[in-house]
């Protein structure tokens, strides 16, 4: 397939360890310019973490809404950008929750905001769980790991309680799949 917008020329504007900012002066199919900014960000991993009829999950303070928010443990290795997606999973959940999976399956790939990055993340199902004790890293800072009925984890979803659209799509993706209740 052909590209619809070319780019004449990208811009970086910022760089942190996180993200790269970037503008580009583009040209549309009709020949038309304009911009667009993009974000470059690495690819991530989300977990879902089961036990019997019970998910883990993570509360932490988000900075860009000003609360806390129900979560699936997620995130990436900025300092590591190039592991393993499986062992970034399995880092991330012992991180954030203390826990190590016996069983850690793959449940799929999703892009997370196509309109402005090419961001992904990586779905895995964590089975099989043994508390070893959280290793938070400075940014992490307050957050908390619980267990929750993956009935109530569902129920807030529908209530519009639980608006982290990662957690929300991995939860309903494994769902849809069939890999959880």
């Amino acid at each position: 397939m052909k590209a619809e917008i070319h780019t004449l020329v990208s811009k970086e504007i910022y760089r942190n360890r996180w993200l790269t900012l970037k503008e580009d002066k583009i040209q549309r199919a009709d020949g038309s310019e304009g911009i667009y900014s993009v974000i470059e960000k690495d690819d991530f991993v989300v977990i879902l973490p089961i036990e019997d009829d019970s998910i883990y999950v993570v509360e932490q303070y988000r900075y860009p809404i000003g609360e806390r928010t129900i979560e699936l443990p997620q995130g990436s290795w900025e300092l590591t950008p190039n592991a393993a997606p499986e062992d970034l999973a399995a880092g991330e959940l012992l991180e954030e929750t203390g826990l190590v999976a016996g069983e850690l399956s793959y449940v799929g790939y999703q892009k997370l905001a196509q309109g402005y990055s090419a961001q992904g993340y990586h779905i895995y199902l964590a089975r099989d769980l043994t508390y070893q004790g959280q290793n938070l890293d400075a940014e992490e800072v307050g957050l908390t790991a619980s267990r929750m009925k993956t009935a109530d984890f569902l129920a807030l979803i529908l209530a519009g309680k639980i608006t982290d659209a990662t957690s929300v799509t991995a939860f309903l993706l494994a769902q849809a799949k069939k890999l959880i209740d």
